[in-house]
């Protein structure tokens, strides 16, 4: 029998007092080990409305959520949930409070049913103390129509895609009656149109007196869903606005502690004559075909496309890693053959994956070794590494790309998104390089350190690198790029100048065969 007295009592939403806030948060603070990492902080959430939560990795956002969550406690301050007093000690006694968070990995067991999941903290018996499957699939479908979403309770939650998954938290939450909904980064892993569907639900959450509190560093989408923002700027509360009363640069003042003039600093010179890279008549088996284009030392090419295009697809073959089945690559004037990533490396072109966590760095790894990897063969004397002339190697790159770590042997998984992406691309200059292809550089970056990337992509082409950049950010896109080819269903269906492009000639191309609609992509 199920000892967990919010869960499945009448289907009813809780009884909400719309006067009283849902949450207030006074003068929180949070110390670890060296680390300050919350101070005074304070935060309150209304009923029924979006209250978004804003900040550089680092500034305290995580800390904040695993207080609300139960994971942490709270070092000082006080906590009211409908104007009570309360003390949450342990993930268990933050759901008994009202309160659910959906965090950016999702914590689903993905071999339990999609029921199974959301009664997970106990199941409704029959009166022989059997468990009854029928109020569960009666349940789930009540849970579901409130939320204005079905999904089959007896489908395997590990089959079902990241949006899926997402609205069994959502459900799981008023499972348990939660009066407060903690997002995490909800939309990470979403499309476009899914993102779109997370924020119908989020209306719908609101509009029954729920809380939800939506951690993102996404301007975009905070604009469109937020009723107010709190920002929160190394473990401090910096402000805490009505969203209306912010513009772009306002909001981004607050998070970075600085005016943003240009996020798009371009300090190179015209690119030069001489072809790094050539591409003709690449084709893959499933997806390219035909693709040809050229890549200057010293220019961004930049690769746009809609969801499926083949960015991604062609960033992977151009290296090696992924087979072609027509077409030649060469680096200035050597083909790459045999065609895989051995060969790609030694005639100097390399990749930053669109998941550099799981394709591209070593998590458990110091992030010296991560920099590092690509050139061992640099710091060995005997069959052996000279860890002293490597880690001064690393030092140096460190310091010329500003990175933020504790010490060279910090596990490189604890450093920030766009630290790691910094340690990726000091792997790539150490290695010594004609050609970098970087896909999505920027995803899951916050707005501070994503200006600090765009630099650095400016100054690699700047050295006189050949820069190819896959991405679906039309600003990055506008403002980075030399030239821009667009992608369409695995073809190129335009190729323009950066002086000659605009976002209406480049949507245009993009969306030519099939006549999508202008949501599909980031603006």
């Amino acid at each position: 029998m199920h000892d967990d007295p919010t869960l499945f009592s009448d289907g009813a939403a809780p009884a909400i007092d719309i006067g009283v806030p849902a949450l207030e948060l006074r003068g929180i603070g949070k110390r670890f080990p060296g680390v300050l990492a919350l101070e005074n902080v304070d935060l309150t959430l209304e009923p029924g409305k979006v209250h978004a939560l804003m900040g550089e990795n680092g500034a305290g956002k995580s800390t904040l959520i695993k207080i609300l969550a139960g994971v942490y406690q709270r070092d000082a301050g006080t906590m009211r949930i409908h104007g009570r007093d309360v003390a949450i000690r342990s993930p268990r006694d933050s759901l008994r409070q009202g309160i659910k968070v959906v965090f950016q990995e999702i914590a689903l067991i993905n071999e339990f049913s999609v029921a199974e999941n959301i009664f997970l903290e106990g199941h409704p018996t029959d009166r022989l103390g059997s468990i009854d499957w029928r109020k569960i699939r009666t349940g789930c479908a009540e849970l579901f129509e409130r939320i204005g979403f079905a999904i089959d309770p007896m489908a395997r939650t590990g089959s079902l895609p990241v949006s899926q998954q997402q609205m069994v938290e959502i459900a799981r939450a008023l499972a348990h009656q939660a009066s407060i909904v903690v997002m995490d980064e909800p939309t990470s892993s979403l499309t476009p149109k899914e993102v779109k569907l997370l924020f119908t639900i989020i209306r719908r959450l609101t509009a029954l007196g729920i809380a939800v509190l939506y951690v993102s560093h996404k301007l975009d989408e905070v604009f469109e869903i937020a009723d107010t923002v709190t920002v929160l700027r190394d473990g401090r509360h910096i402000s805490t606005r009505p969203i209306g009363s912010h513009t772009d640069d306002s909001l981004i003042q607050d998070m970075i502690g600085r005016r943003i003039v240009d996020l798009f600093p371009r300090q190179r010179g015209a690119a030069g004559s001489r072809v790094a890279l050539s591409v003709r008549g690449l084709s893959t088996t499933h997806k390219l075909s035909d693709i040809s284009f050229e890549a200057r030392a010293g220019e961004v090419v930049g690769f746009f496309g809609l969801m499926g295009a083949g960015r991604t697809e062609l960033a992977k073959a151009i290296v090696g890693y992924d087979p072609i089945s027509a077409g030649a690559i060469t680096v200035d004037g050597r083909t790459l053959a045999p065609h895989n990533t051995a060969v790609g490396v030694g005639l100097g072109i390399g990749l930053l994956s669109e998941d550099r966590k799981v394709e591209g760095l070593m998590g458990e790894l110091p992030m010296y070794q991560n920099a590092s990897l690509a050139s061992l063969g640099r710091f060995a004397r005997h069959g052996f590494v000279d860890a002293g002339r490597e880690r001064q190697a690393v030092q140096g790159f460190v310091d010329r790309f500003r990175i933020k770590t504790p010490s060279l042997t910090q596990k490189v998984k604890n450093l920030s998104g766009g630290n790691q992406q910094k340690v990726l691309i000091a792997r790539w200059l150490m290695r010594g390089l004609k050609v970098i292809v970087v896909d999505e550089p920027t995803r899951g970056i916050d707005v501070g350190a994503k200006s600090e990337i765009f630099s650095l992509i400016d100054e690699l082409a700047g050295a006189g690198l050949a820069v190819v950049m896959m991405t679906s950010e039309m600003p990055e896109l506008l403002g980075l790029s030399d030239r821009i080819v667009v992608l369409a269903e695995g073809r190129i269906t335009a190729t323009m100048s950066r002086q000659d492009a605009t976002q209406e000639m480049i949507l245009n191309a993009a969306i030519g065969a099939k006549g999508r609609t202008s949501h599909e992509f980031r603006h």
